[in-house]
């Protein structure tokens, strides 16, 4: 029992043990001591309280760091993609505010059709023969419009970037 008290002891002096930090601005020290005199709080609560708060936000930077960088490799990765795409043998459909794209009119073009860079991409008639033969990819529409009956776990296999995926009313 002694002995545990004694190990108990050093814990404690080790962890509240008198640091000296050189190089703190005398002003903002002075005003750390009037923000412990004002709150009843000493400035050694104050310091430890401004210290871990700071390395919280060194924290959440590392992280949204990491998070950006994250991004951007899957955006860039998603660009490569997509110069790759432009090489295979498929009509690119592209840069459009609002078009409504009929089944026979992907099939007369005898080519996969890739669309691209579209606000708004109506596909009323699209079944799943024509989704699996004549749709290539479908990325960075905000809005794409398909009828129910088209299986839309069949169809994200073949979209990146769509905001929002919905059916006629």
């Amino acid at each position: 029992m002694p002995n545990e008290n004694n190990e108990d002891k050093v814990k404690d002096d080790k962890q509240n043990r008198t640091v000296t930090i050189r190089g703190v601005d005398s002003k903002l020290y002075e005003r750390l001591v009037n923000v412990a005199r004002d709150t009843g709080r000493t400035v050694g609560e104050i310091t430890n309280q401004a210290i871990s708060n700071f390395l919280t936000l060194v924290s959440e930077a590392e992280m949204i760091t990491y998070n950006v960088k994250d991004g951007i490799k899957s955006t860039g990765k998603a660009f490569l993609e997509g110069i790759n795409e432009s090489k295979k043998d498929v009509i690119v459909v592209s840069n459009i505010g609002e078009v409504t794209v009929f089944k026979s009119e992907m099939i007369s073009a005898k080519k996969p059709v890739s669309f691209r860079n579209i606000g708004k991409l109506i596909l009323p008639d699209l079944d799943e023969e024509t989704l699996e033969h004549y749709v290539d990819s479908i990325i960075s529409v905000d809005e794409l419009v398909i009828p129910p009956s088209i299986n839309k776990l069949t169809l994200m296999r073949k979209t990146k970037f769509v905001k929002r995926i919905s059916t006629p009313s």
